[in-house]
């Protein structure tokens, strides 16, 4: 009898969540492996930014990703010398999200987490340490 094969992502941060849900998607078994009990511990990034909102909508996730609590950032300025300046406004970006979304990384890592246990071949290892 053959072994299966079960890919290891080591880290459950955004890039080690995404390769998991991605590759349990396309039905390849996959282990994500994290150090830490779960996801809300030290600072992590609060932005997510409107490419990544684009692979959301491409992966027929932006509207359930959206009903995680969130503010919208439409447009960065700043003051200089006193003076106001726009500095960026994603309105006018051509994505399905023009803006950038403010959440909790550990809120997204639930998410992606959650959306990746739907498929049989996910499983998340928390607590996981090697003793290599």
């Amino acid at each position: 009898m053959a072994t299966p094969k079960i890919l290891l992502v080591v880290g459950g941060g955004p890039a080690g969540m995404m390769t998991g849900l991605l590759f349990a998607r396309a039905g390849v078994p996959v282990t994500v492996l994290e150090k830490h009990g779960d996801f809300p511990r030290d600072f992590r990034g609060d932005t997510v930014h409107p490419s990544t909102l684009t692979l959301f909508h491409e992966l027929g996730l932006l509207d359930r990703l959206l009903e995680v609590p969130h503010q919208k950032l439409h447009q960065l300025g700043g003051r200089i010398a006193g003076r106001a300046y726009k500095l960026i406004d994603f309105r006018g970006l051509n994505v399905p999200a023009p803006y950038i979304a403010l959440m909790p990384q550990w809120d997204l890592l639930d998410f992606i987490a959650k959306e990746a246990r739907r498929y049989p071949g996910f499983t998340l290892r928390v607590r996981f340490e090697s003793h290599a």
